[in-house]
Parts: structure tokens; sequence; C-alpha cells
């Protein structure tokens, strides 16, 4: 396990270190235009007509999850983070695109300008990813392997959803899974225990911090409808990194029989000095000297480099880059609600200990 952790520690600051001259030899391009105002690239499909929900409800859980360096059949793609997310602040965007929020530091334009597909915006995919595998070369297989442990999950329940392909509004609640104890059997009964610190009462499983009142069905396809705020905890390579994700939306498309969904996505904002916060803890508890210092100084500097966007979602040639976009995918299947779990103990801070006699 040492070797392991070392080992883990060596390819981290490689891949933490190679950030710091990304785009760092471009120069800017030639002067483009801004990008047509109907340009809407990817976005979630709008709801329907009104239709209250009249069925019983669902709820699903995520039983896959796509980090963004494979598709979404787990093969492998330097580029498979384009197809993750969706067109967060209305531009499609390349390297000569205007009106955009002012570039940190040294990045360039083609770093963090650049959208996906269909302008999809993702630059956690594209420019922060390489860190989480850098720990693991394959960290979404490792965090689909944990969910289909029982050792987490994300859960939506979705309140008045019967067998029709449109409903709207619904209320939607999303949930954090705790530990099973064991593998779920994915039957559709499985009850998977809440943690507890995503809800407003312990004693009230259905009273989740997150609640998506105008979300809704159309063509069988769930949309949370509005945007809100999240911390998605994955467990990589025995760490767990917390995404601080605001102005999330989040889309899947359900099976006609409504057990199940694929092609899901959870897109937003994440605001950089956040994740950093985040990310300081990963990298602390792995390699303590990288907590503070002019080499983790510049290591951080070079992940706000990463920035493309304000954290409101929107874009401000006045203002500089202070949100980084993020876009990962997913499916899911029906499962219950289950007990509340005990509370977790407190979190450490690798990085506030007091440094070590030795």
């Amino acid at each position: 396990m040492l070797l392991r952790r070392f080992a883990i520690a060596g390819s981290i600051s490689v891949a933490l270190f190679s950030l710091m001259g990304c785009g760092s030899g471009d120069t800017d391009p030639s002067p483009g235009t801004p990008n047509p105002e109907e340009e809407v690239g990817k976005v979630p499909p709008g709801p329907p007509a009104e239709k209250p929900g009249s069925g019983e409800g669902k709820v699903y859980a995520v039983d896959q999850l796509f980090l963004g360096e494979t598709d979404r059949s787990g093969a492998k793609k330097d580029d498979a983070w384009k197809d993750y997310g969706f067109n967060l602040d209305g531009k499609i965007s390349d390297a000569t695109s205007k009106g955009l929020c002012k570039p940190v530091g040294t990045a360039t334009p083609s770093s963090v300008y650049t959208d996906g597909n269909n302008g999809i915006d993702n630059s956690f995919g594209k420019n922060v990813l390489s860190i989480i595998t850098a720990a693991e070369p394959n960290a979404s297989a490792e965090v689909t392997k944990s969910i289909n442990e029982g050792d987490f999950t994300i859960i939506l329940q979705v309140t008045g959803l019967g067998a029709d392909a449109a409903y709207n509004p619904l209320t939607s609640r999303l949930f954090v899974g705790a530990s099973m104890g064991s593998a779920p059997a994915w039957d559709g009964n499985d009850e998977w225990p809440l943690v507890r610190e995503f809800l407003n009462n312990p004693s009230d499983p259905n009273s989740s911090k997150v609640v998506f009142s105008q979300s809704y069905v159309t063509d069988n396809t769930w949309v949370s409808g509005t945007k809100t705020t999240l911390d998605l905890t994955i467990a990589v390579a025995g760490y767990n990194i917390s995404l601080p994700i605001t102005n999330a939306l989040i889309a899947m498309d359900l099976n006609a029989e409504h057990t199940g969904a694929n092609n899901g996505t959870i897109a937003g904002i994440l605001p950089t000095e956040q994740l950093i916060a985040e990310l300081k803890k990963v990298i602390g508890a792995i390699q303590p000297s990288l907590c503070s210092g002019s080499a983790a100084e510049t290591i951080f500097n070079n992940i706000r480099q990463a920035s493309d966007v304000l954290q409101d979602g929107t874009q401000n040639p006045e203002k500089e880059c202070d949100g980084i976009s993020i876009g990962i995918g997913f499916n899911a299947k029906e499962i219950k609600l289950g007990a509340v779990a005990d509370a977790a103990p407190p979190a450490t801070d690798p990085c506030d200990a007091p440094p070590s006699d030795g």
C-alpha cells in the first residue's frame, strides 16, 4: 500500500507540473468574431406542455459514472471529454472567439476557449481530469466499481412520475447514498441508505437539501429544469474528491418502462478557488510537501489557468475567468430510498495538520 501511495504521489506530481506548460507555447490567434446568439449548441430539451405528475414516482441510483477519459462504452479516448456536458454559457467558442472572460495568467485562448462538440463547456475534462487519471488511469471504471460494491452513489427521486412520456412540472430531489455494506442487486428493490449531511432534517429521509421543483420529463428525457448547487463526492484510488458544482444542470434518458436511465449528464461550474481547496486536501494527503510552498502555488496557479467561465455561468470580457466548466456522464437504475445513515466522522484537512516532529 505504501508503494502504491508513493507511485500515486509521483504520478500526480508529473501530471500537475505538466499543467504548467499547457498552452504556454501558443500565440494568440488572429482576431475572430463573436458567435451568433442563435448558436445554442447542446442543451437539455425544453419542457413539454403543462401536465402535473400523476404516478407513484420513481427513485434512481447512479450505477455508472463517466468522468471524461472514456466514452460511454468505456473505451479510452483522449478527446472523450468533448461529449460530456452542456453549452453552459450560450456560446459556441473556439480560440478566435471574442466576448469571453479573460484567461487567467499565461493561459491562452486555445487552452480555455475551445469548446467540446456542439458547444459543450468542459474545461475540467480538458484541462483538470489528468490530475485524477494520474492517480488512477481507469478513474471512471474505479468509481463505477465503488458504486457497484455499494460504497456510495448519487440518488434522484422523481415524485409523481408515471408511465407517460411527458410530465411538467415534477418535484425531484437529489440525495447521496451512503455505504450499503454490500453490493446492490440492481433489481429495483435495493434500499440505499442516505447520507444525513445532505438532508435538512435527518429524521425525514425526504428532506433533501437539493430540490428541483420545476423538473420535467419530455419524450422520456428527465431534466432538472432549474439550476442548483451540489457537492459531488467521488472516491478514486482510495481518496475522496469533492467537486463543488454550481449552476448545475442534470438530464437523463429514461427507458420506456422508467426502470432505469442512460445518457445521463451532470454539468455546471466549479468555482476555481473552491476546487483548488478540495484538490489541495487530496494532494496533501498523498504528498504533504504540496500543501504549501512555491511548488504548490505554481501548481495551483496552473489549475487556475483552466478557468474558462465566470462562476455564474456567464461570460464578460471585462472580467477574469473564475470558474471551470465541468460535464460528466452517468447511467442509473431503479432503487428504493433507504434509512438515514449514521453521521460521518468529521473530515480532516491534512494541510491543516501540525508539522511532524519526524
